[in-house]
Order: structure tokens, then sequence, then C-alpha cells
């Protein structure tokens, strides 16, 4: 039995999705007026929970094998990062270690590196300068350290590359909205790495299931393109015609400032560990991943459309 926290945002919707396709059961924390329709149609046990709630939390880790942990509140939607990412995370920690839980897979950013640190591996260090970087390398710290006082649960912790696929609204819905218009700005940037969130639900999966060492640390990703390729590839997918142009002085991105401060860092992967250690694997390169986009926004075109 798995229980999935964060299931109601863009990456834990995948995730939900993929568990299913294993054949896998799980139960999936919400807060009070999330949307359920994810968790619904995959068989998923919708439990209300608060990650400041011991109580609460007891009541869903029971049976429980496999905690996914990826709640966590996102740039331009939230600016309080750090409870569920420091107290949110002890007691999830906490209940798990009490339960008896055998995996402990938390999903981390490869944003905690810093915008200024390009290409990165493994072993290079984490320098976050933005408040939601920071709070995420602190839920790192806080796990590493538990995972240093005892074994069980096994922990291990994900840095994926930027995720973008279909239900994204932080930069695929904003991109299609510029397509639409036939204009599309991007930010200066060079080549970096993205991930496909079912990609990431893999990687998590394969965590959970393998042979990782409890304190591992793995950075994953699908693919490398520039911006300017996701854009003019996701036009193409959407069978559109727009003008790409790198963002000047005089003309603006309708991206959120954080997405187009991701895309103007350009992170990216310089090694996959995850490939052997895990069996991982990318089913998604950039084709593929703007197809899949292009697929489910021919299904709900309204997305562009103006409130």
């Amino acid at each position: 039995m798995n229980l999935i926290v964060g299931g109601t945002g863009f990456v834990g919707g995948h995730l939900i999705e993929y568990l299913f396709e294993q054949g896998e059961i799980s139960k999936g924390v919400f807060r009070k007026g999330s949307h359920l329709k994810i968790m619904d149609t995959n068989g998923v046990q919708g439990i209300e929970a608060d990650l400041s709630d011991h109580h609460s939390l007891h009541e869903a880790i029971e049976g429980v094998d496999v905690v996914y942990s990826l709640a966590s509140p996102m740039p331009g939607f939230d600016s309080d990062f750090l409870p569920a990412n420091s107290e949110g995370i002890i007691n999830l920690l906490e209940v798990a270690s009490e339960a008896k839980v055998k995996a402990f897979v938390h999903l981390s950013t490869l944003d905690v590196y810093g915008f200024g640190a390009g290409r990165v591996s493994g072993s290079a260090p984490i320098r976050p300068s933005t408040e939601y970087q920071k709070a995420k390398a602190e839920a790192e710290r806080l796990l590493q350290e538990f995972s240093k006082r005892t074994s069980s649960p096994k922990v291990v912790v994900l840095r994926a590359a930027k995720a973008v696929g279909s239900r994204d609204e932080s930069t695929v819905v904003p991109m299609l909205k510029m397509i639409e218009s036939g204009k599309v700005v991007v930010p200066s940037g060079g080549l970096m790495s993205f991930s496909h969130p079912k990609d990431i639900a893999q990687a998590m999966y394969k965590a959970a299931i393998g042979g990782s060492k409890t304190g591992s640390v793995y950075l994953t990703k699908s693919f490398d393109c520039t911006p300017e390729d996701f854009a003019k590839s996701l036009a193409r997918a959407a069978g559109k015609e727009a003008d790409v142009k790198k963002q000047g002085m005089f003309s603006g991105t309708a991206l959120p400032k954080y997405s187009a401060d991701q895309f103007r860092a350009s992170l990216s992967i310089d090694e996959q560990q995850a490939w052997k250690e895990l069996g991982y694997s990318p089913q998604f390169d950039l084709k593929g991943t703007c197809e899949e986009i292009a697929a489910w926004y021919k299904k709900e075109p309204w997305i562009t459309e103006s409130a």
C-alpha cells in the first residue's frame, strides 16, 4: 500500500496515474478544498489530512508500506514554503517510522543547486538562493539527518529537472497561450534539462521498490533542449504556427517569473546515476513530451481562454 502526499498537484497527479498503471494500491492525502478527480478516477482512497497534524497523519498512514512525499507550495502559487518542508517533513517521517513504513521517497528539485550552477552532477554543492529553493534544501537536510539516525524507513531523495507535461499550469499553459497568439517570447537560456512527470513517477517508484540505500540522492531528467527548441516543438505538436523569439529589452514573456528564471538559469544534469542504480530509463523525449501535451490540449482547448 502506498501513501501519496501531494497527489493533487501536477507531478503528484501523474504519479497517481503511473502507480495505478503498475497495479499498485494507493491512498492519497489531500487538504480541504482540493480537487480530487485524479484520485477518484485512479482508484485512490482520499484521506483529508494536514502535515502539521500528527493525528490525521497516523490515520492516513495505517497499513502503508511506501510513502511518496511531494507536498510543497510552488513559486507563484504560495509564498510560505518552509512549513511543509520543515515541520511537515519531520511529522511525516516520525509517523512513517512509528508505522514501520519500508520506504520514504521524497521529490526535490534540481533548483536546490541555485540558478547560477549551470551544469550539475550529484557531487556538486547545493547553493539555494530563493526562499523556495532554501525550503527544498531544508527538507533534504532533515531527510539526510533522519537517514543517518535510523535505516527504517529507507529514505531516498530525487532531484528532478524542470517538469513539463500535460496539466502543467506554470509553464505549459502560459506557453500554449502564447502559441495561440502566434508569438512566443522565451527568456534567453542555453541547453537545459527537462523531466516529464511520468518519468519522475517511474524514478520514484523504482527508488521505492529497488535496492537503493537509505540516504541516496538521485538526479533525474527526461531530455535536454533549449527554451526556444521546446517552444518550437510544442507549437509543431499543437499544429500551430508561431514566431518564437528570445526575450529582449522591449519584449516580455508571458511565463510566470519563476518559470522564466528557470529558463534563464538553464540548469542541466551532467550525469544520470539513477539510470544504473535504479534501472531508470526515461520514456519521454522532447518530441514525445510535446505530443503528450498537445493530445491533452486538444481535449481541453479551453485552458488558453482568458479569464
